[in-house]
């Protein structure tokens, strides 16, 4: 179970540092609040390495998937100005303040789903 724990660890400082790279301003403060779909993300993961749940396990990777994915999504579409995501309202950047909260709401979806898979996977096994 610690290989879970370190690999997720990893994942989530990777994904860290690609937030911060994306948002483009050298001193940047506001990551810590843009990344709070990955604190979650870890908290979920090391409370299910300590309870050696495998059903938790793969709920907090359900969790860790869909959060991630949809940050770092609008994360890459802001970059690259993807259909005017960043130049097309003066009041554009005003997302980031919402963006962690629709990102966790949409990582507690992709929790839900982790977990019938986890109890699809311990009715298997």
């Amino acid at each position: 179970m610690n290989k879970h724990k370190k690999a997720s660890l990893f994942i989530l400082i990777t994904t860290a540092v690609v937030l911060y790279l994306l948002a483009g301003i050298l001193l940047n403060p506001f990551i810590l609040w843009t990344s709070l779909p990955l604190y979650i993300s870890y908290l979920f993961i090391n409370k299910a390495v300590k309870l050696h749940s495998i059903s938790k396990l793969i709920s907090a990777y359900g969790f860790m998937l869909f959060s991630v994915a949809f940050s770092v999504f609008y994360h890459i579409t802001w970059y690259i100005d993807w259909q005017g995501t960043k130049t097309g309202s003066s009041t554009s950047a005003l997302i980031f303040i919402w963006l962690p909260l629709y990102s966790v709401i949409l990582g507690f979806i992709g929790y839900v789903l982790g977990k019938l898979a986890g109890r699809l996977y311990e009715r298997k096994a």
